[in-house]
């Protein structure tokens, strides 16, 4: 007689929990780490079903934890990687210079003898023969994803190398290549020329980038027998170490070049020297003391970092998923005061009051310069005068105020003067502002994007759904619109603006001699004609300046760049609107606020496993 389902299911979920529990305890003898990643990738499983990124995380986790210690060979482009590595491995293997192959991620790793194993972009792979990386073409470089060269060097079974194409080649691609390998690597080498260590443009890249892996790094100096003697390495080392103070465990000066010859040169005390002198053996030593011994450290470290990292987000949104979107609703309210309590430190903000106080200096050079042109010259006039009843005309001798009209016009509105130079540059420098001002929005739609991108990414596989992320994008458009349209506002009047200086500059001039002169010639005519009660016109600097003020359209600029100055009412008008848009950007995200709190307390245990863990690997 069979058994009865109900016998059968109590036995059969206890031979289940009996053989995982057999199971668990048999991978917690056996390997402990991988007894960790399950124990996690259960407990998400349990969550959510795990989404493929998170599966191949953790899959990953797995094969690292097999993996010898990554470390990937990085420098500026040109700085002699290849030759490096083939003074590492005792042989010219890998070309160097400008190859095809040099823009390339190639890995070296250990094998039983030297072969070179080709992936392709396809997925596929080859072997090929090692003279393939010196012959091959670019147009099929093209097809491949990356090389690997299997050597039999015991350094290899604790550390493999990565050699990539550097930094700032032509290639933005090269850069990129090697950005990416930084993502993945367990420590660096810095490779440098020791005759150009220490540019600006090093220092960005290792700030950047290595700085993160200080704690097993190494920078080389190489080419070091370019150098006239000792004395000059050690200066070169010296300034290195300072350079790159705190970034790097070490910093060594060699000759690949020289270790390279030590392997070709066939007398044995010779070829000694040559390795000697090319203190290749000390990059090797500082492989075998610091980075070998801390590559299993480091491979823990970098596991159990992980599995916090994703813990931690499976913990937090799994309970508090309906707070998250109670804090990207506080974000959105608290953008306009994000926006105003920035934008004071802006160059857009800083620098616009100065426009005016420009606009202002040029005028009265300008001025100054027309009231110093004015020429006086004797005229001689006629007065009637009566002498016992009889008229007569008297001459007298007056000096009269004329101004050279035309020279002026000439000088002052062709492509040479100063002065028209000057408006025109003024004319640019307003325009400008519309640059400062993209920067400081574009910055402020930026951090928004950041928020909104950062909130999306870490919600849980559940939550991030199609109509979700379209909502976002919404919102996120909803703000660019603004920025865009703010800024046009902007450009538009600071438009107007500088047309008034550069392209009225030439009208505004013309008419301020042209009424100075007619007013000249208007005075002098009716002075001729009754000498005793009109005047002749003598311009003042004021006089000048009126009409220049007149003709620049100055209290229209003084008031939009000034006393009512633009910068303010179109960022008042950004922050206001602004806030507009939050309420409705909010009214859109509240009905999304949904409960989701299962199982937190069982990954918030998990965290701290695992947080203590990585405290006591470090």
């Amino acid at each position: 007689m069979g058994i009865s389902d109900s016998v059968q299911t109590p036995l059969l979920e206890t031979f289940i929990k009996e053989y995982e529990q057999a199971k668990k305890q048999l991978l917690q003898e056996s390997n402990p780490t991988y007894a960790l990643i399950d124990e996690v990738k259960e407990s998400l499983s349990a969550v959510a079903e795990l989404d493929s990124y998170t599966l191949d995380t953790l899959n990953g986790l797995i094969a690292h934890e097999q993996e010898p210690m990554k470390v990937a060979i990085i420098g500026q482009f040109s700085s002699g990687k290849s030759t490096f590595l083939n003074a590492l491995l005792g042989q010219n293997i890998l070309p160097s210079g400008i190859t095809p192959i040099t823009a390339k991620v190639c890995h070296i790793t250990y094998g039983n003898e030297y072969a070179l194993e080709i992936t392709y972009k396809n997925g596929s792979s080859a072997t090929k023969a090692l003279n393939y990386m010196h012959e091959v073409s670019a147009a099929e470089n093209a097809k491949i994803a990356f090389y690997k060269l299997y050597a039999p060097l015991a350094l290899l079974k604790s550390i493999n190398f990565l050699d990539t194409p550097g930094f700032n080649s032509l290639n933005q691609s090269d850069t990129d290549t090697t950005n990416a390998v930084l993502e993945s690597v367990d420590g660096i080498i810095w490779l440098t020329l020791i005759d150009n260590v220490g540019k600006q443009s090093e220092k960005d890249i290792i700030h950047s980038h290595i700085k993160h892996y200080a704690s097993k790094s190494l920078c080389v100096l190489n080419q070091k027998d370019r150098l006239k003697n000792q004395a000059e390495i050690d200066t070169s080392l010296a300034y290195a170490k300072r350079a790159f103070a705190g970034l790097f465990e070490d910093v060594i000066a060699i000759s690949a070049r020289n270790a390279l010859l030590a392997y070709s040169t066939p007398e044995a005390q010779e070829a000694q020297n040559l390795r000697e002198d090319s203190h290749i053996q000390d990059v090797i030593d500082f492989l075998q003391t610091h980075i070998a011994p801390c590559a299993h450290k480091a491979k823990l470290h970098s596991i159990y970092k992980q599995l916090c990292t994703l813990t931690l987000t499976y913990a937090r949104l799994s309970l508090h998923a309906s707070l998250r979107f109670d804090k990207l609703i506080s974000s959105l309210k608290d953008l306009p005061t994000h926006f105003s309590d920035n934008y004071p430190q802006s160059a857009f903000y800083k620098s616009f009051p100065t426009l005016f106080h420009t606009f202002e200096s040029l005028l009265e050079t300008l001025s100054r310069h027309i009231y110093n042109a004015l020429e006086k010259t004797p005229k001689t006039f006629m007065r009637t005068e009566k002498v016992f009843g009889i008229s007569r005309q008297k001459p007298y001798t007056k000096e009269i105020t004329t101004l050279p009209r035309e020279r002026l016009a000439i000088n002052l509105c062709n492509t040479d003067s100063e002065f028209r130079r000057d408006f025109i540059k003024l004319g640019f420098d307003i325009s400008a502002k519309a640059e400062e001002f993209d920067s400081l929005i574009l910055a402020h739609l930026g951090y928004l994007k950041d928020i909104i991108i950062h909130w999306y990414e870490m919600l849980i596989p559940p939550l991030q759904n199609p109509l979700l992320h379209k909502t976002l994008e919404n919102i996120t458009d909803a703000y660019a619109n603004l920025t865009l349209q703010t800024s046009q506002n902007l450009k538009n009047q600071l438009m107007l603006y500088s047309k008034i200086l550069s392209l009225n500059y030439p009208l505004a001039l013309h008419l301020c001699l042209n009424t100075i002169s007619l007013k000249i010639h208007e005075a002098l005519q009716k002075h001729t004609q009754s000498p005793d009660t009109l005047p002749l016109f003598n311009p003042s600097l004021e006089n000048i300046r009126d009409e220049l003020y007149m003709g620049f359209s100055f209290n229209f600029l003084q008031e939009s760049l000034l006393t009512q100055p633009i910068h303010k009412k179109i960022l008042w008008q950004f922050e206001h609107e602004e806030k507009l848009l939050s309420q409705k950007q909010i009214e859109i995200i509240l009905p999304y606020q949904e409960r989701y709190s299962k199982h937190y307390k069982q990954l918030k245990s998990l965290f701290h496993k695992l947080k203590a863990k990585l405290k006591e690997n470090r």
